[in-house]
């Protein structure tokens, strides 16, 4: 933070709290100059938040398993014990958030605004309690038409239509979960229709971003929404092309490579708001889902003498979300979804094959003989929410998952030894927002 900027938070501080004795300021501050029309307005907000959870066995997560995605497969001893049934419990309160939001002077006969949020889970396992930057976002606002540049929610992650679920997932693996680099632009079709067009890279979500970077073209986006009062509905669709490698070495021999892997994902949603309830829902038909933390990814195959080549992996998902509208303190909720993985549509046979994206790196998926993958995955998760006052609330939801497990096979689905192992959770989260 620049001097400027931090004696321009001094200034805006003091106007809610006790003026400082002059020992207590930094003397060099003192002969800086803030000038009183600056035309930009700063609001602060944020949350600090705690997380308690049990799990009945053991899970594949990230953050410490503040996000759980899938229970782990049933691994045995000689005895017969199953070694991954054995419960876990944690604490942790990295989810504490703090943000900015800026509203600056007209630009180009547009209204510019910015966000600026961040918050202490770190940008990875090793990271954990580490400041990261959720949000970095301008926008510039014009009557009909909007330009977003920056670090924001990924297209998919719709914010009118999210699961309203307690643990830090917003419902993967069965829903998207991503905040990307872009540029999106948005024009209004007329007061209740707007379309959006955004071009997206990979930063976070996904343990290499090599393949996006030498593809040389950033992910494309496309979506329609319809938006009344208490109704919306929409359709998306993505374009991604990778280019997982630069060349293959087989035995002696280096071969320049630029095999592609070309991912369409469909999405469609909606969310109706009634007197009672908020029902919201959504429906996607995935190529590479790893990218948005959902099952899934893509799969090389190599043989010898021959440049690798890669296929995307196909995956199925659907969930609902039902939320108590309510002014009262308790408010109810569930969460039901589903996901699939449909493999690959063309296998190589008789070829080497390696699965590649966040979901092969945490042990979810493969496609390599003898190891292990999930077929499917589905999940139940009431909650209730306690909202003590507009600062303090307590949100309990109690999550069951299920994923069946099987013998890993070259398309990347299971078949053989399938088993189905499901975790629950209970988790509390504690809120103070400012």
């Amino acid at each position: 933070m620049s001097m400027t900027s931090l004696l321009f938070y001094q200034t805006h501080a003091q106007q809610n709290f006790p003026k400082q004795n002059q020992s207590d300021t930094l003397s060099a501050l003192e002969k800086v100059k803030v000038p009183n029309n600056s035309k930009v307005s700063v609001d602060f907000y944020g949350f600090i938040r705690h997380d308690a959870f049990f799990d009945s066995r053991q899970v594949i997560g990230a953050g410490e398993n503040l996000v759980p995605l899938y229970p782990s497969d049933i691994v045995k001893d000689v005895n017969g014990e199953d070694i991954n049934a054995a419960s876990q419990f944690h604490m942790l309160s990295v989810l504490s958030r703090a943000g900015v939001k800026l509203k600056g002077p007209e630009v180009l006969n547009a209204k510019t605004s910015g966000l600026l949020e961040g918050e202490f889970f770190g940008s990875s396992e090793a990271g954990i309690n580490q400041f990261r930057v959720r949000h970095a976002y301008i926008t510039l606002d014009w009557e009909k038409t909007q330009l977003g540049i920056g670090q924001f929610w990924h297209p998919m992650v719709v914010l009118e239509c999210l699961p309203n679920v307690v643990n830090y997932s917003t419902g993967s693996p069965i829903f998207a979960l991503n905040r990307n680099p872009q540029v999106r632009l948005t024009q209004k079709l007329n007061s209740k229709f707007k379309v959006m067009a955004a071009a997206i890279s990979q930063r976070d979500f996904t343990p290499d971003n090599t393949a996006y970077r030498n593809a040389s073209m950033p992910s494309m986006h496309l979506q329609f929404q319809y938006k009344s009062e208490k109704f919306v509905a929409g359709i998306a669709q993505q374009y991604e092309n990778l280019r997982p490698q630069l060349s293959t070495t087989s035995g002696e021999t280096l071969l320049a490579s630029n095999e592609r892997v070309h991912s369409f994902t469909t999405m469609a949603y909606a969310s109706l708001k009634t007197k009672p309830l908020k029902i919201s829902s959504a429906i996607m038909l995935a190529q590479n889902a790893a990218s948005l933390v959902m099952l899934g990814g893509y799969v090389g195959y190599s043989r010898p003498g021959e440049v690798d080549v890669f296929e995307t992996m196909n995956t199925r998902s659907a969930w609902i979300d039902f939320q108590q509208l309510t002014t009262k303190k308790i408010a109810l909720g569930l969460y039901l979804g589903g996901v699939k993985n449909a493999g690959v549509n063309n296998p190589v046979e008789g070829a080497i094959a390696t699965t590649y994206g966040v979901t092969s790196a945490w042990g979810a998926v493969s496609a390599t003989e003898g190891d292990r993958t999930i077929n499917h995955l589905y999940r139940v998760v009431p909650r209730v929410d306690f909202n003590l006052n507009k600062s303090l609330k307590f949100r309990f939801e109690i999550e069951r998952t299920s994923a069946e497990w099987a013998d890993a096979q070259i398309d990347a689905t299971g078949i053989g030894n399938e088993i189905t192992a499901t975790n629950y959770r209970f988790h509390v989260a504690t809120f103070f927002t400012f």
